[in-house]
């Protein structure tokens, strides 16, 4: 059986390493209330902390230091979970010398979570090529039954995963003559996520034997531990009083990424059972991810409030190309109280180049994979911003579609996924 499983893994998997750089890739619309109810469109306008994530020259737009704290809610249907999306403490320096066209130095430590991996999907279906025949029609024999039929009766696949990927800014910026905002960032990157999953496939029982039926099951999981850092820059310049040219850029991230695997193949037969438990697998390598680029204009409605045009841009030669537009308005009813509304649409993070030749060694068992076709996000907000204290509440809603593959032979199942997210901030400045 431990031919089968090598082999599983090479017809099997070839394609699934770029998987790895696509999950490692994901990003989500999450920070503070006010970032996540302008849908993220907050490059030009800066003053956020995690605005700054996205273009570090917002973080010259303070003109006081500030501490800020934002905690979120999220539901995917089945799960429902709590964690902290948002922590950073600016301090904001002004310059003392009135012929200096700096007005203020702001330095800023920032956590901010870029992506959560708490989600489930479960499909099924009727007859599709099998697992076991894709094995067979590799060549291979092997000495132990197993269940090799061109179609199946039924399949089904449960998969969930959990974790995240989390960033640590250390960034600074400067204030030059109110016109210009300048900014440059080191981000920090740790990736953790956890994938199981469970394959099944039914055939009907054989004439001549006892009636039952049999099948073969697959079950795997897959580790994901990492870091990475990589340097920004940005700037912002305000040519008007009422308008606002951003543009930051984020080189790719250079990180180190461990993933171990582990798997039971299984073949149950109509008087046989088989069954072979390969050992877990390790893989350290290095780790590339994109480069993010974010271009924005933004219009000042004098006193009452903004709006925000935003293109992002993710860029991977051979591997991944994300498109991402976001619009957000800010309104200022009466003084202290702010209200944002906002709409994204994200393109799909596909890979150019989906084989990927692996090392013969790497024994690898899941078999799944998964691309997405694109994600629709709408969201606002509302706040209130006081002397020294400041709160703000969003709701987000968001859309994803993906098409999931039990394996490479398998045609795809598109998958729809409706996640709910509120978020509430609380902050304090001086």
């Amino acid at each position: 059986m431990r031919r089968i499983a090598i082999i599983v893994t090479l017809v099997m998997s070839l394609a699934l390493q770029a998987q790895d750089y696509a999950r490692m890739g994901e990003r989500s619309i999450i920070g503070s209330a006010r970032y996540v109810g302008m849908s993220g469109a907050m490059s030009a306008i800066g003053g956020d902390a995690s605005a700054a994530h996205d273009n570090i020259a917002g973080l010259g737009l303070y003109r006081r230091s500030e501490a800020m704290l934002s905690t979120d809610i999220t539901h995917a249907k089945p799960l429902t979970r709590w964690t902290l999306s948002q922590a950073s403490f600016v301090l904001s320096l002004p310059v003392i010398n009135p012929d200096s066209k700096i007005k203020f130095h702001n330095l800023m430590i920032a956590y901010r979570r870029l992506h959560s991996y708490s989600r489930e999907y479960y499909v099924s279906g009727g007859s599709s090529p099998s697992l076991g025949a894709l094995i067979e029609n590799a060549d291979v024999e092997w000495d132990i039954p197993f269940c090799t039929d061109a179609y199946n009766t039924g399949y089904d696949l449960r998969l969930r995963e959990s974790g995240g990927i989390h960033a640590f800014d250390f960034g600074w910026a400067a204030n030059i003559s109110d016109q210009w905002y300048v900014g440059a960032a080191l981000d920090v990157q740790a990736y953790s996520m956890s994938a199981t999953a469970a394959y099944r496939e039914v055939f009907s029982s054989k004439i001549g034997v006892d009636g039952s039926n049999y099948y073969n099951t697959n079950e795997t999981s897959v580790l994901y531990n990492g870091v990475g850092a990589s340097l920004a820059a940005g700037v912002i310049y305000r040519p008007l009083s009422w308008l606002r040219i951003g543009t930051g850029i984020e080189t790719p991230t250079v990180g180190h990424l461990i993933t171990a695997t582990s798997g039971t193949l299984t073949a149950h037969t109509d008087s046989v059972r088989m069954s072979y438990a390969p050992e877990g697998s390790n893989r350290d390598k290095q780790f590339h991810q994109p480069l993010h680029s974010s271009s924005s204009v933004a219009f000042q409605i004098g006193a009452y409030g903004m709006i925000a045009l935003q293109y992002d841009l993710y860029y991977q030669p051979k591997e991944a190309l994300q498109h991402s537009l976001r619009a957000g308005i800010e309104v200022i009813p009466i003084l202290g109280m702010y209200l944002n509304a906002g709409y994204a649409f994200e393109s799909p993070f596909k890979q150019l180049n989906t084989v990927v030749p692996m090392d013969p060694t790497f024994n690898r068992q899941d078999t799944y994979f998964m691309y997405p076709n694109h994600t629709h996000y709408a969201s606002f907000a509302i706040g209130y911003r006081g002397d020294h204290v400041m709160v703000q509440a969003a709701y987000q809603y968001s859309r994803n579609s993906r098409d999931l593959y039990a394996h490479e032979g398998m045609l795809p199942t598109t998958y729809n996924q409706d996640i709910h997210r509120v978020v509430v901030t609380l902050g304090w400045h001086n």
